[in-house]
């Protein structure tokens, strides 16, 4: 929804006039009725938006206007007090999102909505000519013959006694994986049943797709990610993106190969070769152009916690601006008597190497703090969420594997101690988020160096991302995020009191 429809919206569920609206505004009744028609945009001097909100916030009280706030803001079951509710208001009137912002928030809700479900058995028939005639190639024609020839494939994979690491590249028109449902099912049950016989993954991605693209590429290829058996890949310089290639390799048993001129990958001639001579050369090929890639992203799951841990260390190292966004307070400003309590009755073996690891970190974000700024965006969970123990600590199933949580004292003296290190480090800030459905993510962005997405709930899993312009867009969004938090959930005097307000309903 656009400014205009937003206002308009809620000047009709709380039955406010131009005339009222604007005696509040300190604006023209004439002005708010242009506003409302979206004829006239924000000034660059909003101020009025914040007056708007608190008088629509006070003027929301029946329950049929409170379900439709909650509807439209989309914060959950219940709103909070009046001040907050102005607050959100605010911001959602001044939030005009960009389709990259709307691509990264998608792509993080994908990801947080994230459970296994068991594939379906696939219904395949392979075609009888190749069985038949045990040809050593075969060509299929257009998409559909693209569709035939790529499940063959699996076929013969899945036939294949010994597993193997299979080589996948494309930068075809993806249109031929995801706009036939019936096929996407299909060929997802059919790559989950390969990866459960043990065969491995390398995948070249191809960046130079638009930003949508590439994280729904990434989000399909999500459940396969999760199982830790594939290794992504890209190639970190333009192409010209006129000739476009596919290559599906296994290289023990067949090779489909194909390609197009732009996006005629209608007339395109799909090769399926068999003869291990001809898929040698196919694996050579596609092993030269991955000499030229990097990493595209490194996957961590709990099991791969030690060597997550040590790529935080050595990445945290390089001086640069970070913003990190979490559901809960962050690691690296916990004080130590709390870091202490939680790992001694952690179940872990390995405490030791634990409290390592936080000391590690912690030194190098205080020293990183001498000359960069680190902001953190911080959603305080209810009070009574608190004083139940119902506090995740962050990173908890990575740490540890297993759900820890914070004392009511132990949250306490965590947040006394951001208000130490507010005091104490001009670099740090801390911006307050009153998003009432919460994240389910945490989202670290380290400028112009990388990003690092953790999903919070089972299965839990790690995404650590160093390609450029996906950094980029995700630094964007977390700056956009601490805009939309506005200039009182930034500053410091008004942070510390109510971090200190907060302090003091705890014991």
């Amino acid at each position: 929804m656009h400014f205009h429809e937003k206002l308009d919206f809620l000047m009709n569920i709380t039955k406010t006039s131009n005339s009222v609206l604007a005696r509040h505004a300190s604006l023209d009744a004439s002005h708010i009725s242009r506003l409302r028609r979206g004829e006239r945009g924000l000034s660059k001097n909003q101020n009025y938006v914040q007056a708007m909100a608190t008088y629509l916030a006070r003027h929301c009280k029946e329950d049929y206007q409170k379900k439709a706030l909650l509807e439209a803001l989309d914060v959950g079951d219940s709103l909070s007090g009046q001040n907050e509710i102005a607050d959100l208001l605010a911001h959602w009137l001044l939030e005009q999102k960009t389709k990259e912002e709307q691509t990264v928030e998608g792509f993080l809700q994908g990801l947080t909505d994230f459970q296994f479900r068991k594939p379906p058995q696939p219904v395949y028939h392979e075609e009888k000519s190749i069985v038949q005639e045990r040809v050593e190639t075969f060509v299929y024609y257009g998409v559909e013959g693209k569709r035939v020839a790529v499940l063959a494939f699996l076929a013969t994979v899945l036939r294949c006694e010994q597993p193997q690491t299979l080589l996948l590249f494309s930068d075809e028109d993806m249109e031929w994986m995801t706009a036939d449902p019936a096929f996407a099912a299909q060929w997802a049950s059919l790559m989950s049943q390969v990866i459960l016989k043990g065969n491995r993954i390398k995948i070249i991605h191809t960046v130079s797709r638009n930003l949508d693209e590439m994280l729904t590429a990434i989000g399909e290829w999500m459940p396969l990610y999760m199982t830790g058996a594939i290794e992504p890949y890209h190639y970190p310089k333009k192409r010209d993106g006129i000739f476009k290639r596919t290559l599906f390799i296994a290289p023990s048993a067949a090779a489909v190969i194909s390609t197009s001129v732009g996006s005629m990958n209608e007339k395109a001639a799909n090769f399926i070769f068999h003869d291990h001579k001809t898929i040698r050369a196919i694996t050579d090929e596609f092993t030269s152009y991955l000499a030229l890639c990097r990493p595209l992203m490194q996957i961590f799951r709990p099991s791969d916690r030690l060597e997550y841990l040590k790529l935080m260390i050595d990445a945290e190292k390089e001086k640069t601006n970070a913003i990190i966004k979490t559901e809960t307070l962050s690691l690296v400003t916990m004080p130590d008597s709390v870091a202490k309590r939680v790992v001694a009755r952690s179940k872990n073996l390995q405490k030791s190497t634990i409290m390592q690891y936080y000391r590690s970190r912690k030194e190098t974000f205080e020293k990183n703090l001498q000359d960069r700024i680190f902001t953190e965006i911080i959603k305080i969970p209810d009070i009574t969420v608190i004083k139940d123990g119902k506090t995740q600590i962050g990173y908890s199933n990575m740490l540890a594997n297993e759900e820890l949580f914070y004392t009511e004292h132990e949250f306490k003296i965590h947040v006394l101690h951001i208000v130490d290190l507010l005091k104490k480090y001009k670099n740090y800030r801390v911006c307050l988020s009153y998003d009432l459905k919460g994240f389910g993510y945490t989202l670290y962005a380290r400028e112009d160096i990388g990003a690092m997405i953790a999903k919070l709930s089972p299965p839990s899993v790690i995404l650590v991302i160093n390609e450029n312009n996906m950094t980029a867009a995700f630094w964007d969004f977390l700056l956009r995020k601490v805009a939309e938090a506005g200039p009182a959930n930034l500053n410091k005097e008004q942070v510390i009191k109510k971090l200190e307000a907060i302090a003091n309903e705890l014991t």
